[in-house]
């Protein structure tokens, strides 16, 4: 097993699955259309990078690092923006190493703190909550074409 920044080509490996993660971390609240999916995932590549974690030459899953500005704070936070984990692959604390190991690399680059974005439902919350974070803001919505 090897956990490291990902290479040039398995970058593009990953983006093949750029629809499927969007789908899945979106919970139906997000259109997964391929322009999308990678309008997402190029905003944070611009200045973060995958970390992957391969076993025999098979990449089985990732998680994407990189940074921001807090805009409430203006801290200069750690943002894990993704994380997946290859359906085959799921249930074998494969997500929990590949956090453990960003968690780690963005402490010895300097940060204090790291945010990521959950969409309400995820299961993977309960992960986040056990690695340590927090809730500290809630986005809430309503449609109004609805009666009120």
């Amino acid at each position: 097993m090897t956990i490291r920044k990902a290479t040039y080509h398995e970058t593009q490996e990953i983006l093949d699955y750029s629809i499927d993660v969007l789908k899945e971390a979106s919970m139906g609240y997000v259109i997964p259309t391929q322009e999308k999916a990678h309008q997402m995932v190029f905003s944070f590549l611009s200045a973060g990078y995958y970390l992957v974690y391969i076993e025999k030459n098979v990449i089985k899953g990732w998680i994407a690092v990189t940074s921001t500005i807090d805009y409430y704070t203006d801290d200069t936070v750690g943002i894990i923006p993704e994380i997946y984990v290859l359906p085959n692959y799921r249930r074998q604390g494969l997500a929990e190493i590949l956090f453990k190991e960003a968690l780690k690399l963005l402490k010895e680059e300097g940060y204090t703190k790291v945010q990521l974005n959950v969409f309400s439902g995820n299961h993977i919350k309960h992960l986040y909550q056990k690695l340590g974070f927090q809730e500290i803001s809630t986005l809430m919505e309503i449609k109004l074409d609805n009666e009120i």
